[in-house]
């Protein structure tokens, strides 16, 4: 039994470094493909608007938890769906994997881990662009508490967008990846409380009611509650449930789809 635990960890890991080290040696267009999206809409929405005066000097500050989770959610599909989605119908490489003497659900896993990482990569990326554009409006303050929930949510929100990534990807096939950006992220983006608040949605119930059935509207408004002084965001443990929810939700349906892939 100890043997058996040794070796489904080995391959675990083994099939988890591999993945980085592809995506090491691809560094230049990880970064260009992480940062290219958050950088037009903080130069745009965070420097340039503000700056002449079409949007308040407010809404920077209301934005960054936006950027910060929207950049974690779509890194995160992007880092597990894709990959997944080439290695089942392109590559075909998955096959190789799920020959290895342990059951196929870790192969499923080694993908979410490395989507996980990328997630967390992209949003620390948010960080020095916010600060080079938007840094003279942003105004927050966090305590002990505060990074310790932070560090929480990140970490929830990394799982997500994991678990989404996997659903995604045993859904969406290679030659369908281009419309999967217009077609599904940027409504998500729009959407997900990015450059709003849930509550100011009061005004348009029905609105305010369909962006529930969007998990980033729930990361966006956990970040906010944590990292900005407001009265406006969601409760805290109504965002939290909202992400753990999703977070099984997706998991369990992707893995149920990863599962029939694999053995079909």
């Amino acid at each position: 039994m100890g043997q058996m635990q040794i070796s489904t960890n080995s391959v675990f890991w083994t099939m988890v470094k591999r993945d980085i080290l592809f995506q090491w040696r691809n560094w230049a267009e990880f970064i260009f493909r992480v940062a290219m999206l958050p950088f037009i809409l903080i130069l745009t929405y965070g420097f340039i608007l503000p700056r002449i005066g079409v949007l308040t000097e407010d809404f920077p500050n209301n934005m960054f938890p936006g950027m910060v989770g929207m950049s974690l959610l779509v890194t995160g599909i992007h880092g597990t769906a894709i990959p997944l989605s080439m290695d089942f119908n392109n590559s075909r490489e998955i096959e190789d994997r799920l020959q290895a003497p342990v059951d196929i659900r870790v192969t499923a896993w080694s993908k979410m881990v490395v989507g996980i990482i990328e997630s967390w990569i992209g949003g620390l990326l948010v960080l020095p662009i916010s600060l080079m554009f938007m840094g003279s409006y942003l105004n927050f303050s966090m305590s002990s508490l505060d990074i310790l929930l932070l560090i929480l949510i990140l970490a929830l929100s990394s799982v997500a967008s994991a678990s989404l990534g996997l659903l995604v990807g045993t859904i969406v096939k290679p030659m369908q990846i281009a419309a999967m950006f217009p077609g599904f992220l940027m409504p998500i983006i729009f959407t997900g409380a990015v450059f709003f608040s849930w509550q100011s949605l009061t005004p348009l119930p029905i609105i305010k009611g369909l962006v529930l059935f969007n998990p980033l509207v729930y990361i966006n408004e956990a970040l906010r509650f944590t990292m900005m002084e407001t009265t406006t965001a969601m409760p805290l443990w109504f965002s939290l449930t909202g992400i753990i929810l999703f977070t099984l939700a997706m998991g369990w349906l992707g893995m149920r789809r990863f599962t029939k892939m694999a053995i079909r």
